[in-house]
């Protein structure tokens, strides 16, 4: 803390500004988030978020992993799941039934108790609500687009209407 303090002093920062310890390899996402890319050293690479989009649209909960996932990939009948390491996001899309609201939240839970990552001891599991997206969750994304959820449109349901009249 001593090295925090004399470099708001050299920066002439304001005494009121926030000195926190943060532990190497345990770096929270909000840290994490103003580097490009992130290599903790004990890997030697950089983390890379992951999506899972959580659906029981086949009448069975199934959960998959989304590659090179993008803004699109957010479901808005589904419920998603974005493992940011420090934090674990659930995403409720707009038109997700009960049943996937509920199982998202226990397989994030089941998630972060059987992976294998050098996680913080405090990771938590957050909900977010289409639409409400927070900055943190749109960092996580190459690109984001606050307008693209202001419809109902987005909605795989949707989609399949306008696709196959």
């Amino acid at each position: 803390m001593e090295m925090g303090t004399k470099y708001l002093k050299e920066r002439r920062l304001p005494t009121y500004t926030q000195v926190r310890r943060v532990l190497e390899s345990a770096e929270p996402t909000a840290f994490t988030q103003w580097f490009g890319e992130w290599i903790d050293k004990k890997g030697g690479k950089a983390f890379e978020p992951r999506l899972f989009q959580v659906s029981d649209e086949s009448g069975k909960m199934i959960v998959e992993e989304i590659a090179e996932y993008d803004q699109e990939s957010l479901d808005g009948d589904d419920v998603m799941i974005l493992d940011a390491l420090n934090t674990i996001y659930v995403w409720v899309g707009a038109k997700a039934n009960e049943n996937e609201k509920k199982n998202a939240l226990e397989t994030a839970k089941k998630y972060l108790k059987q992976g294998n990552l050098p996680r913080h001891k405090d990771t938590e599991i957050e909900t977010i609500y289409q639409g409400r997206e927070t900055s943190m969750f749109k960092r996580l994304f190459k690109k984001w687009d606050d307008n693209m959820f202001q419809s109902d449109e987005r909605s795989v349901e949707n989609m399949r209407k306008l696709l196959f009249k």
